[in-house]
């Protein structure tokens, strides 16, 4: 069993390891990160290789994260993954310390990550920071969500995640462009052929997926702070979902509770401010 950094003539036969173990994400979700991801490159994935098979995969993934004032470069765990016949042989946690050594090496300040198996990753330092989500009901009907042009949300972004105190991942207009192309291919974001996408109403914005039924809101954010948004939200006439930081959903005074995945975080260097992951910008 050999372990070892990815190239780009492994990248095919990755893909075909994930689309294995994760059936319902297609392929263009994979190679997405060749054709968006600006710091992407298949020596950030690590691999186990049997013979001529890639048998486990992991990604790491580099990310700018900001609060306003600064940038911290940080990265995300993703697309861990082993074949069937190669499970309990320790390959996920042997590719996980590379990959942590490697980040520690390279100067990253975080790792950040999203998994239903917090207890496995615990093991090698990561503390839960959690994922939380307000159910908001509706009451009456009468507003619809519209366009939203991408210097309204970068702006719009950037000016309450600062008023909030948080880091979060650093946005241009050409991530923008990237992440409404790359979800179309992710289960998380899509339903049929609809998928989510960056919408406005009553002077917020949003990372809206209307469902038939109901609403998926991955991102949140507005200039002012609005007392009257859950009334907003109530406004749009279907049942809610609101996934969204602890301090956020507080400020709201919605009712939530923890979701069955969560997100953790490894920290690496020392460094002040708290670092939050909207579902929007999951690896």
């Amino acid at each position: 069993m050999e372990i070892r950094r990815g190239t780009f003539q492994d990248f095919e036969k990755v893909v075909e390891l994930l689309r294995l173990v994760f059936p319902q994400d297609e392929r263009g979700y994979y190679f997405s990160f060749l054709r968006f991801d600006p710091f992407f490159h298949p020596r950030d994935v690590w691999l186990a290789v049997s013979g001529e098979e890639v048998v486990s995969c992991l990604f790491l993934l580099r990310r700018l994260f900001s609060d306003g004032e600064r940038l911290l470069l940080g990265g995300g765990i993703a697309n861990v993954a082993t074949h069937p016949d190669f499970r309990g042989r320790g390959l996920a946690s042997l590719l996980l310390q590379e990959a942590i050594a490697q980040a520690k090496k390279d100067g990253l300040s975080f790792l950040l990550l999203v998994t239903e198996i917090p207890a496995f990753y615990e093991r090698f330092g990561f503390q839960d920071l959690g994922k939380f989500v307000a159910r908001i009901e509706p009451q009456g009907s009468g507003l619809s969500l519209s366009g939203v042009r991408g210097e309204e949300i970068l702006s719009t972004y950037e000016a309450f995640y600062r008023s909030m105190g948080l880091l979060v991942p650093f946005r241009n207009l050409g991530y923008l462009r990237g992440l409404r192309v790359w979800n179309r291919y992710s289960s998380r974001f899509r339903e049929g052929k609809t998928v989510a996408s960056f919408r406005k109403v009553g002077g917020v914005v949003g990372y809206f997926l209307e469902r038939e039924a109901s609403i998926e809101v991955f991102d949140l954010f507005g200039k002012e702070n609005l007392p009257n948004l859950p009334q907003i939200l109530q406004s749009l006439g279907k049942p809610l979902r609101l996934f969204h930081h602890l301090v956020v959903l507080r400020h709201l005074g919605v009712p939530f509770s923890r979701d069955r995945e969560t997100v953790m975080v490894l920290y690496l260097r020392a460094f002040s401010g708290e670092v939050y992951l909207p579902v929007a910008d999951y690896f």
